[in-house]
């Protein structure tokens, strides 16, 4: 812009501003008032109820259990009728925190995320439930910390369209879960049944339920309603907050499609599924998720009462007298039930359960399956029902009792790492390597850093646990710190400048001079210099790939973790976008399986405005009104679950199989399945559809080329080091030159760089073999001193 046309502008503006103060319309203020002053009968609103635990009546003593999970995406749903007409509208959502402090007593300043939005219609007298997604802030209010008390809060306002109506949702207080919290799910018609899980002693942290904090725990035992269609959401990316599904008499038709499709892959990273009994089994194998099953059965037989005493006596604590009792009351009764099948190629009976219990691994997860009801009689009363259940049926670690001093609380302390503390990688299994995946210092090409694996394999947020959404994750910081170096308008290169100089010069000289000299016009040989500049200048625009002063560039790196065996996978996209002037756009998914939100840097403290994150307005959910500043860069996140066409594996033979449709460019096989043995494969490129051999060397050291575009060699060669490692595991590492389909940002950029690393399990390290706990809480009572004081063990 001139200095006389800013000038001009500048003149303008009171000019313009007294004329829209003209313009106004004078019934604006008393539109806004009888908005603020919606009639409250002419809509009646529910509360926002989240899931899983959505559904429950007020005096269900089942409601207790409602909470949300900092940091973890989640589906909840709200309840509105139209009491006098139809109605079409908008659903605005909120969520965020508010804390109490203990010593004050203050309120501190409500935390909030990025709003949600979808299209609803209400027909008049009838009332309609409607589902959303939110994310809530993983900050607490305050800073949190011990001492506060904190609450998760879910608001809204629903908005109706071209009528002045706003009717809020009234703002509802939830639990805030403890960062090593999860949701523990189970699916049964009797809830009543297992109502001794909920008093188990997994159930709480390992400190005596006075220690402070009283509310805290390890899992949040669920038992949604089965009435209807479950409280489950439809997205694996909003099952995070949930670490074990426990099914048990629910049909098989209780889950939708889509919310099969979240639990199978909910399972393939990390989820913890059992299977209770004959009436379980049955109702899986039923529906679309028949190939979880460790047994597939065949139909019922009688419980074979010698394996059910060896059970019993296999995983019975030393110290548990109760044991006798229990054989006697399984063998007074006989025709108890118990099934039969097909056992799968790789599930195996846990040791000392008479081969009732099977475990089969599916991807990173476990799926657990009695082949019994595990609330039948002859367990409930068992003694050693909890650690049974805990170590067998959950496979965490065995523990033992102990004082923690005199006349003090009774400890449970994980044998494994001596530890009284409960933490998050002990109650869920769930992994994202994206967001918990924990890398070793920047490693030269082929070396790395010396670090101990328990030090470079996990990190999670000390607010939301494992598997929570976090911006500040080690694979996400990094590729984060690539596109701050890749981000930007490609300038021109100078052999552009003089070649496109030679060519006007040309053009307009002598070609222009011959033309009109073969025509027998000469002299209008001046007339085409205008035009030739005009052709000249929008050609070097176009070979500069630059939009005549209005550049957008858009570079993308993205990280794809599959599991074998799968053809679904999980897929990390860092965005950067960039504009010469501002301008607002939008993120749009093809699918409802994405999640976006924008990262925060020191250039978002401008007000761009609020985005909003959409759903149900189009196939997938949108991130809209996304502002980027002029000549700024603003970074977004965003997830979602893909099918790459077909499943990745490696078989007996060392064979590299590629079933899916994806061009693996600079890869390589990593294999530690014997745990002091690393061997390396550099396989290349792995077409579609192909087969190739693998051939190892005994190396822990991966060379990849500094060369890579977009700097993905610094990216690949950390997540390959040896130290990433887990005993017993197999992984492809490798790029795809360009990014995934399933996402699109509008408007287009003009410049669009992107790099997809990929990450494929092949095999997992085995689950641990547990045994039962060291003692019973009744032996540290029994070890008491004459004065009551406690000896420890």
């Amino acid at each position: 812009m001139s200095r006389f046309s800013f000038l001009l502008a500048l003149f303008c503006v009171p000019f313009i501003v007294g004329c829209e103060g003209c313009r106004r319309d004078p019934n604006a203020d008393k539109d806004k008032e009888e908005e603020e002053q919606a009639p409250r009968d002419a809509f009646t609103t529910g509360s926002p109820d989240p899931f899983p635990s959505a559904g429950l009546k007020e005096d269900d003593a089942r409601v207790r259990s409602r909470a949300v999970k900092p940091g973890h995406w989640l589906t909840a749903s709200v309840s509105i009728k139209s009491n006098n007409e139809d109605s079409r509208g908008e659903l605005q959502s909120r969520a965020g925190f508010a804390g109490v402090d203990f010593q004050s007593g203050r309120t501190n300043k409500s935390i909030e995320t990025v709003p949600a939005s979808r299209p609803i219609v209400l027909p008049k007298g009838q009332s309609r439930r409607f589902d959303y997604r939110i994310l809530p802030p993983s900050t607490y209010a305050g800073g949190g910390g011990a001492g506060q008390r904190k609450n998760c809060i879910l608001s809204g306002r629903y908005v109706s369209t071209g009528r002045a109506v706003a009717v809020e949702i009234p703002q509802t207080p939830f639990i805030a879960m403890e960062p090593e919290e999860y949701f523990f799910l189970i699916l049964t018609n009797r809830p009543e049944r297992f109502v001794k899980l909920r008093k188990a002693d997994w159930v709480k942290p390992f400190r005596d339920q006075y220690d402070f904090p009283v509310n805290s725990a390890n899992y949040r035992i669920v038992t949604p309603p089965t009435d209807d269609v479950l409280p489950l959401s439809e997205t694996m990316l909003d099952w995070t907050n949930t670490a074990v599904v426990l099914w048990d008499d629910a049909g098989g038709d209780v889950l939708t499609p889509d919310q099969q499709t979240a639990l199978a892959d909910w399972v393939r990273f990390g989820g913890h599924l059992i299977v209770n009994g004959p009436d379980a089994a049955d109702a899986i194998s039923q529906g679309g998720l028949v190939d979880l099953l460790a047994m597939k059965p065949s139909g019922n037989i009688e419980l074979d009462s010698d394996a059910g005493e060896a059970l019993l006596r296999g995983w019975q604590v030393k110290t548990d007298a109760s044991v006798a009792q229990q054989i006697g009351v399984l063998k007074a009764q006989s025709g108890r039930v118990a099934i039969d099948g097909e056992v799968a190629q790789d599930a195996v009976a846990i040791p000392d359960t008479g081969k009732l219990v099977l475990r089969r691994p599916v991807g990173r997860g476990l799926v657990v399956q009695p082949r019994f009801d595990v609330t039948s009689d002859w367990l409930m009363d068992w003694k050693s029902f909890d650690s049974f259940f805990n170590n067998a049926i959950l496979s965490r670690g065995h523990r033992r009792f102990a004082a923690a001093e005199s006349d003090g609380p009774v400890r449970l302390i994980d044998v494994r790492t001596q530890s009284a503390l409960a933490d998050a990688a002990m109650n869920t299994r769930l992994r994202i390597a994206s967001r918990d995946a924990a890398l070793i210092a920047r490693p030269a090409n082929g070396k790395a850093a010396a670090t101990s694996q328990s030090q470079t394999t996990l990190a999670g947020d000390l607010v939301s646990g494992i598997g929570g959404w976090n911006d500040s994750s080690d694979i996400v910081s990094a590729g984060r710190e690539i596109l701050r170096r890749e981000s930007g308008i490609e300038i021109p290169k100078s052999s552009l400048v003089v070649r496109s100089l030679g060519y006007y010069l040309l053009i307009l000289v002598p070609i222009n001079f011959l033309v009109f000299r073969l025509m027998g016009r000469l002299e209008y040989a001046w007339l085409a210099v205008p035009a030739i500049a005009i052709i000249g200048a929008i050609w070097v625009a176009r070979a500069a790939r630059l939009d005549i002063g209005f550049a957008r560039s858009q570079t993308e790196i993205a990280l794809l973790e599959l599991h074998a065996d799968y053809p679904r996978g999980h897929l990390t996209r860092i965005d950067a976008i960039y504009n010469s002037l501002s301008s607002t756009y939008e993120v749009q998914f093809k699918t409802a399986d994405g999640c976006a939100m924008p990262m925060q840097s020191s250039q978002t403290a401008i007000d761009y405005g609020e985005p909003i994150f959409k759903t149900s307005y189009e196939e997938g959910p949108s991130l809209s009104g996304l502002a980027v500043g002029s000549n700024q860069v603003r970074f977004v996140h965003a997830e979602q679950m893909i099918d790459v066409g077909g499943a990745i594996s490696v078989d007996a033979n060392e064979q590299l199989v590629n079933r899916s449709t994806l061009e693996i460019v600079d890869a390589f096989v990593i294999d530690q399945s014997d745990p002091n043995r690393v061997r390396v494969a550099a396989v290349g490129t792995v077409a579609p559809e192909s087969s190739l051999g693998l051939r190892f060397r005994d190396t822990g050291n991966v060379a990849v080329s500094d060369e890579l575009p977009m700097q993905t060699g610094e990216l690949i060669r950390r997540i390959a080091q040896s130290q990433m490692m887990e005993p017993g595991s197999i992984k492809l590492i490798g790029r795809i030159d360009g990014p995934m389909d399933g996402m699109t940002i509008m408007p287009q950029a003009n410049q669009i760089l992107a790099q997809t690393v990929v990450l494929c399990h092949l095999t997992h390290s085995p689950p641990p073999q547990n045994q039962p706990d060291v003692n019973l809480r009744t032996d540290i009572a029994n070890q008491s001193t004459p004065n009551g004081s406690f000896e420890k063990p």
